[in-house]
């Protein structure tokens, strides 16, 4: 029989690239953050940070060569360093 499952949340916070990107979709943005007539751009702006969360390497032209599997992967998303 198997023991009741335990979850452990661990609060990470940002990687500085994170952080960047991060800033960077909230400030071309902020004319619709401000205005709460457009549910569907504010939807499509919180999957963009959510993206940015995960790992900014989802975003095209994150990376920069060379294009290899290598540390940097590692350090541009926090929660991959913990």
């Amino acid at each position: 029989e198997l023991l009741p499952k335990k979850e452990v949340k661990l609060f990470v916070g940002m990687s500085e690239m994170q952080r960047t990107w991060y800033q960077n979709i909230l400030s071309k943005n902020i004319d619709a953050l401000n205005a709460t007539a457009n549910r569907v751009r504010m939807l499509n702006i919180l999957m963009q940070l959510r993206k940015c969360v995960n790992h900014p390497y989802l975003f095209e032209g994150a990376e920069q060569p060379p294009f290899t599997n290598d540390e940097r992967l590692v350090r541009a998303s926090a929660k991959l360093e913990l």
